[in-house]
């Protein structure tokens, strides 16, 4: 199912349910109702979009691409294929203690036209429905508590995984557990058997960290510093669909090379990727603008283009060291 605008177009999906608490999985052996598609869709497209999402690649003799290879030629292994991931990880999940049912959804989908292969891990939630109870000729009306509730459609889904079936590159987000005593993420390192990149999210938050860092080593204003990384990277934004981390330091500290060198260093250490892909929505509402506070307890909130404008907020280093903010060319104050 998919509308004009959808970037996701379901093809099959089925539903195994990992009981934890029992420790009795149920798979199915059918595919799900195509009247369920729209609800998949709108969690996979969120999924799709999460910049928290990490990217990697497998390689040919990976498990998981040789069974999808095979799914490719025959479509009839779904059922089997899909029964035999579900197998693997509830006996990891029941290996790491984990004791909530959790539904796996299998589901082969286009992402913008490409074939995908995906897993949506569904942590049961605790909710609360009616009951009609009667005694007699009496009825009863009750609210009970449901101890197996899917999230809605408009909620995100944590933990996923998605296999590009053209070019073998995967996109997941997991959860760190605990299994013999070492942390594990289990699509990474159990399922997919890839390597854990940086994600875009965690880029964006290092990369503000870093410039931080350097400015203050180099005392600096840091809270400009940052501001200007931030109005950057929502420059790249509009241009781009990736970023280069160890290249935003000329811009950030574009009159000082030893910052620069300093920024890079830290990037290095740090093993940012080269390239970060840029999700636009996630990228504006965390460099739209920027948060400070004073030793005071002030708190002041400025777009990220005006940090650096002296004609809207200017920084004013005292003889005592002290700072004054002065905020300039306001024409209503506004209480809120």
């Amino acid at each position: 199912m998919q509308d004009a605008q959808s970037l996701i177009e379901v093809k099959r999906a089925i539903l195994h349910i990992l009981d934890l608490n029992s420790g009795v999985p149920v798979f199915s052996d059918e595919d799900l109702d195509r009247e369920i598609f729209e609800f998949l869709q709108k969690h996979l497209e969120k999924a799709w979009k999460d910049p928290a999402a990490h990217n990697s690649a497998i390689g040919q003799v990976n498990p998981v691409r040789v069974k999808l290879a095979e799914y490719e030629q025959n479509s009839d292994c779904f059922a089997a294929m899909t029964q035999e991931f579900a197998q693997k990880l509830h006996q990891d999940l029941m290996l790491c203690g984990e004791e909530r049912t959790i539904d796996l959804v299998a589901v082969d989908f286009l992402a913008a036209g490409i074939r995908q292969f995906g897993l949506l891990l569904y942590q049961n939630q605790l909710g609360y429905t009616h009951k009609v109870a009667h005694n007699g000729s009496e009825v009863r009306n009750e609210i009970i508590q449901h101890y197996a509730i899917l999230p809605n459609p408009t909620q995100k889904v944590s933990i996923f995984a998605f296999v590009d079936m053209e070019n073998w590159t995967v996109k997941f987000a997991d959860k760190k557990r605990v299994l013999d005593g070492e942390e594990v993420y289990l699509l990474p390192d159990r399922w997919l058997n890839c390597t854990m990149p940086v994600s875009a999210k965690e880029t964006i938050k290092k990369v503000h960290t870093i410039v931080n860092k350097v400015a203050e080593e180099y005392g600096q204003n840091a809270a400009q510093a940052v501001s200007r990384a931030k109005s950057c990277l929502l420059e790249a934004s509009e241009t781009a669909a990736e970023i280069h981390p160890a290249e935003l330091g000329a811009k950030v500290f574009a009159h000082h090379p030893g910052m620069q060198a300093s920024y890079r260093e830290q990037v290095e250490l740090a093993s940012l990727p080269k390239t970060a892909a840029i999700e636009r929505d996630y990228t504006v509402r965390a460099n739209k603008s920027h948060k400070i506070r004073t030793d005071t307890g002030i708190e002041i909130i400025v777009p990220s283009d005006f940090f650096n404008n002296s004609e809207y907020i200017e920084f004013i280093s005292n003889e005592d060291g002290t700072i004054s903010i002065n905020i300039k060319n306001v024409g209503k104050i506004i209480n809120r």
